[in-house]
């Protein structure tokens, strides 16, 4: 799989949710049995189309990614927040955590491959044709 594909389609997503969380949070926070939240889901919102945005304008988005992984944290331990007893539609929050758990496990992997340098399942960051032989630094440059 090509982790470059995946975090351009985190980069849409991220837009795409961000607008949701940004224009309708009053109606996700009632969605999700959390009415009171309508603010933070806006904030979130935000944060989704900044993040977005960051790993579009990148040509190698690895920081854009860990900052999805990051959201991804925030989402999933405010969503947990709202899982009390009193909750009605803890089985709409239920859904949402499990959908979030799903992406964050995406992007933790694109994240982790962006850091690592592989692309297109290369084991390195190296271009294709590139002498991978003992030299390496400033000899292999000399040389």
């Amino acid at each position: 799989m090509d982790e470059m594909k995946v975090a351009r389609a985190m980069g849409w997503f991220s837009i795409g949710l961000g607008v949701v969380e940004a224009v309708a949070g009053k109606q996700v926070g009632r969605a999700l049995g959390m009415p009171d939240q309508a603010l933070v889901f806006r904030a979130f919102g935000a944060r989704e189309i900044a993040t977005g945005v960051a790993v579009l304008a990148s040509d190698r988005p690895t920081a854009g990614m860990w900052a999805r992984v990051a959201g991804d944290a925030l989402d999933l331990a405010a969503l947990g927040s709202g899982m009390t007893p009193s909750n009605p539609r803890k089985g709409n929050l239920a859904a949402a955590i499990a959908v979030v758990a799903g992406i964050t496990a995406v992007d933790y992997w694109c994240a982790r491959r962006l850091s690592e340098g592989r692309s297109h399942g290369r084991a390195t960051g190296r271009p294709e044709g590139v002498d991978r032989g003992a030299t390496s630094g400033l000899a292999s440059r000399v040389s």
